[in-house]
């Protein structure tokens, strides 16, 4: 074990990524959703009706004052609006204050983590402060409606080629089975890289549009890959089904063809009886632009529903008998803790039962993107070597697997002396921009 914990991340540096999150990104993202609320004013108010115009005014002030307390490192200040977890909020709040002092609790001094969760929940804040339907809109919605309908081809291709038509196929060739999971866990990794967040709400799927085509071009990007530890792993859970019930949780990250590709790998594993249960965890509410919520994940299904393809027709149908005639699959996206400012090893603490039900009735977590990691780590600066289970801290509930394209100046668990490291090292040898491109994987499994 490591002496000392390494210091959390913040903006406080300069050169770091964390600071030109701070300076850059965060203050364009605001714009952005004062731009949509002033642009579709008519399209908004032909939806909810003229009442909303004071709310939209108020709106736009709340998101202008945002971003002036931030380009200028004001304190933060405490969450104003009723939503239920707002009381939660406030006690993370002074819990920071207690920690770094309240002179410290500024966007460029405080914790990175804490800042950039903070941004959105004061977005949503805007929005919750409305006394109309306005309430419940999500000013990102044209960006995530945009990402959705430029990805479709994309989504459906990935179906096609992941999905077979025959599904004996693969129960009668044992290593066709293990090659497509490996596939699809590989395309669980890279369609992690269309993130909103990252391009401020921007669309990144071209970075994606054959995802199954890449797959072979990016393999030698993986850093570190547990992906045949992970199999072992599942196949040893699908022995003890006979004696047990075997559930596993999957975090969600982004929505549109990251979500599709999640779906694909739930139906991989259900279908083929590797685990009794698969429980999907989502937002609450709009989350780092393109986390996935209750509608992002209807939006989808919707748009599977258009497809004439029989491989998507038969898809779908798999997915509703798993949600609503086997109770085989569940998508839960009202627990607030993955909307509150805390790393995992505080999962304990803030919602015990949550924490109890992953230690009680899960066998795998499989955390999804890069906020989840950062949440998982601590969002701390480990040397990139700490071995994982260090890094984790205290959130050891069960088994864990974290999947991410690196996008944030945080890694850990990673060999020096693994080839594609070397090569990787080679293109950046004096700069750490490498763990921020989302041209590198991570596929990182630890068994508890």
């Amino acid at each position: 074990m490591s002496l000392k914990t390494p210091e959390a991340l913040s903006a406080s540096k300069k050169d770091t990524f964390a600071y030109v999150t701070i300076k850059d990104r965060l203050p364009v993202t605001i714009t952005k959703a004062i731009d949509y609320l002033s642009r579709f004013r008519s399209e908004l108010i032909e939806r909810y009706s003229q009442d909303i115009i004071g709310d939209l005014k108020n709106s736009i002030e709340l998101l202008s004052q945002l971003r002036y307390e931030l380009t200028t490192d004001k304190k933060f200040k405490k969450i104003t609006d009723s939503g239920s977890d707002s009381k939660l909020w406030n006690t993370s709040l002074e819990e920071l204050e207690s920690q770094i002092g309240s002179d410290n609790c500024t966007w460029f001094k405080s914790p990175w983590l804490f800042a950039e969760c903070y941004v959105y929940r004061r977005i949503r804040e805007a929005m919750l402060l409305c006394t109309t339907g306005l309430k419940e809109y999500d000013p990102y919605e044209k960006s995530k409606l945009q990402s959705y309908e430029l990805s479709l081809n994309s989504v459906f291709q990935l179906i096609t080629n992941l999905c077979p038509l025959d599904l004996n196929e693969e129960k009668q060739n044992q290593s066709l089975m293990h090659e497509r999971f490996r596939v699809i866990v590989e395309a669980l990794l890279w369609a992690n890289k269309n993130d909103l967040s990252l391009s401020s709400g921007n669309d990144v799927s071209s970075k994606i549009h054959n995802l199954v085509e890449l797959l072979d071009s990016f393999r030698s990007n993986v850093l570190c890959d547990h992906t045949e530890e992970l199999w072992q792993y599942l196949k040893n859970l699908k022995l003890q089904k006979e004696n047990r019930t075997v559930c596993i949780d999957i975090v969600l990250d982004n929505c549109s063809i990251e979500l599709a590709a999640d779906l694909i790998l739930c139906d991989f594993l259900l279908r083929n009886d590797f685990v009794h249960k698969i429980r999907l965890h989502g937002k609450a509410f709009s989350w780092f632009i393109s986390d996935v919520t209750r509608s992002d994940f209807d939006i989808l299904i919707q748009q599977l529903q258009s497809s004439n393809s029989l491989v998507i027709n038969n898809f779908l149908r798999r997915l509703n008998n798993y949600m609503q005639e086997e109770n085989r699959l569940e998508l839960n996206c009202e627990n607030s803790f993955w909307t509150l400012p805390y790393s995992f090893d505080q999962m304990e603490r803030i919602n015990p039962d949550l924490y109890s039900e992953f230690k009680t009735t899960s066998s795998l977590i499989l955390l999804k993107g890069d906020l989840n990691y950062r949440k998982l780590i601590g969002d701390l600066d480990w040397d990139i070597s700490t071995p994982l289970t260090e890094a984790v801290r205290g959130f050891k509930p069960t088994s864990l697997c974290a999947i991410r394209t690196l996008k944030s100046d945080l890694v850990a668990n990673l060999d020096k002396e693994n080839p594609n490291f070397i090569e990787m090292i080679k293109n950046y040898p004096d700069s750490n921009k490498w763990m921020i491109t989302g041209d590198y994987g991570l596929i990182q499994f630890i068994r508890f």
